[in-house]
């Protein structure tokens, strides 16, 4: 995308981006959730265990208060 005015980019900047803070398909989905949880539940999204031979994926884990 440019400026119309000055022709320069409009890309935005990526310096000091948080990764952990990517608006991603999965954390999206444990947004969603989160907020239809009671309080104190809360939401993880962590590695599942790995088969042989496979990669991990991530998964969510719903995470029961402790009384």
């Amino acid at each position: 995308m440019t400026d119309l005015e000055t022709g320069a980019s409009m890309t935005p900047l990526v310096a000091g981006f948080d990764l952990a803070t990517a608006s991603t398909p999965l954390r999206r989905a444990a947004g969603r959730l989160q907020a239809v949880l009671p309080p104190g539940w809360r939401v993880e999204i962590v590695d599942a265990p790995t088969l042989t031979g496979r990669h991990s994926e991530p998964v969510l884990r719903v995470v029961m208060p402790a009384d």
